[in-house]
């Protein structure tokens, strides 16, 4: 009984160990993948990857009103963000974060679908990269001007982080304690008609 026992203090331990170590890596990575710090305005102090429960997604940068269909975002007041007439619609993400990696296929796949129709402009921005993923180039630094926009509605910098035309934004993903990405498609789509109904 009592092998039994030490050996499961030192497996816990290990665990712990090699749990610590990640975490380490991945911090240490974020920081040595920048290009140029200047540029990324300090962003290895403000990322976190830490998932967001469904239930803490309204922040006070928006209203916690019904929003109908829309169930998982927080409204904010003013007006539409559009780029050359067109809605803006940003994800900013990281390659390491596993909830970031877990919606991005599911979020270009179903806004590239309204940017082939020529209705929205979309960025994907990966924070550690500098890197726009639904562009063909290989972009290494996040403008400014779309830090700003992170900054704004996630002024704690955690992701991935999620603004439609600068009116509706989630922190963390709706659906992932469930693992229901039809779900989250179907919102990513109800959140965007919505804005097309009103820009």
């Amino acid at each position: 009984m009592g092998d039994i026992i030490k050996k499961l203090i030192l497996a816990v331990l290990v665990l712990f160990l090699l749990l610590v170590g990640c975490l380490n890596q991945q911090n240490a990575g974020l920081t040595n993948n920048k290009t140029n710090e200047k540029d990324q305005t300090n962003q290895d102090n403000t990322i976190n990857a830490e998932p967001v429960k469904e239930t803490e997604t309204q922040l006070n940068l928006g209203e916690s009103k019904d929003l109908g269909e829309i169930k998982t975002f927080t409204l904010k007041e003013g007006e539409i963000c559009k780029e050359n007439g067109k809605l803006v619609i940003r994800l900013f993400s990281t390659t390491w974060c596993p909830h970031c990696v877990w919606i991005k296929e599911t979020f270009d796949s179903t806004v590239k679908e309204y940017v082939d129709a020529g209705k929205i402009t979309v960025y994907h921005w990966e924070l550690d990269t500098g890197d726009n993923t639904l562009t063909e180039q290989v972009e290494s630094v996040v403008p400014e001007s779309e830090l700003a926009v992170y900054k704004e509605f996630n002024p704690k910098g955690s992701i991935p982080t999620f603004v439609f035309g600068c009116k509706y934004s989630r922190i963390g993903n709706g659906f992932e304690s469930t693992q229901d990405l039809i779900s989250e498609a179907k919102e990513f789509r109800t959140a965007i008609e919505t804005l097309l109904q009103e820009a």
